[in-house]
């Protein structure tokens, strides 16, 4: 509960005026920042500046829900536990922020408590995934974004952020045939990452094919087979149209409205969602910081479905 509201002092920059704080035995969701990104894009850097930027956007979106009824952030104990400690980002130092991130959310799986995490780029998802593999052993992956992250591999040590879901599936961290990638698209076509996508196991469910349906319709193609499963949802906000979302590491045309994608989110309700990834805000590319608000907007409704889960 926010009780910090209503004293003399609050904590600073926490996500939605949140109390601050690592007691995740008490807390029902733990937002985490994980400010890393490989720093592999030829020009468009800095997610690893996305956990803040999201933060600093929130308090709008707050206001917003405060006439949700129910409103998750009263039906619901919610914490900010801060950002993982790791200054810094880039390919030489992924290891090591693997290793880091991995045990922070080890210890909030541990505790009882779901964690909802800001990025960083895509590369964040996969010390993550190993975290709650651990727990969950028949982890089911649910992937919004433009691009699918499970590219080949140039080497069994190759790690960035167009990978993470391939080493997901030869680590055996998920169960593959139930997990879906969502939106996948480019300015020509994605054909190629979508069939090796495939032939790694996954479901891929391109935004061209779920374009214009009712969102309930296209939600009901993302859950199938997912009813029974832990849910680890990963939400890459160039899944929006740039139009809507500018500020990503890759942005790609030809993506949902904010619309669009918020109504096909909410059709996940009901699902056992046991972790949230929303990542690639890129604060340095976002004008008047509206991809960042989106981001926020994305997270309440994380927390939303997390309330709803069975």
């Amino acid at each position: 509960m926010r009780t910090e509201r209503d004293g003399i002092f609050v904590p600073p920059l926490t996500f939605a005026r949140l109390p601050y704080g690592q007691n995740f035995a008490d807390a029902d969701i733990a937002v985490v920042g994980l400010p890393f990104d490989c720093g592999s894009h030829p020009t468009r850097l800095g997610a690893r500046l996305g956990p803040n930027a999201i933060r600093e956007q929130s308090v709008l979106t707050l206001e917003l829900v405060e006439d949700a009824d129910p409103n998750p952030f009263t039906s619901l104990s919610v914490i900010d536990a801060g950002d993982v400690n790791f200054p810094g980002g880039g390919l030489a130092s992924i290891d090591a922020f693997y290793e880091r991130a991995e045990m922070a959310l080890s210890n909030i799986f541990e505790q009882s408590c779901t964690p909802l995490t800001f990025g960083g780029d895509g590369a964040v998802a996969l010390p993550q995934l190993r975290a709650a593999a651990r727990h969950f052993p028949d982890l089911a992956v649910i992937h919004f974004d433009a691009h699918t992250d499970a590219y080949p591999l140039k080497s069994n040590d190759h790690f960035d952020n167009a990978t993470p879901f391939t080493h997901a599936v030869h680590e055996n961290l998920i169960d593959v045939l139930a997990s879906i990638h969502v939106g996948t698209r480019a300015p020509a076509n994605a054909n190629a990452s979508i069939q090796f996508t495939k032939e790694l196991g996954y479901r891929v469910l391109p935004w061209a094919e779920i374009a214009g349906l009712p969102a309930a319709e296209a939600g009901n193609l993302i859950r199938n087979g997912l009813e029974n499963l832990p849910v680890y949802l990963c939400f890459d906000m160039d899944f929006f149209d740039p139009s809507v979302a500018p500020g990503v590491a890759t942005p790609t045309p030809g993506g949902p409205t904010t619309f669009e994608g918020l109504e096909l989110l909410k059709s996940l309700a009901g699902l056992n969602i046991v972790a949230c990834d929303i990542n690639t805000v890129s604060p340095t590319y976002d004008v008047n910081g509206i991809t960042a608000q989106l981001a926020a907007t994305v997270a309440v409704e994380c927390i939303n479905l997390i309330r709803q889960r069975p």
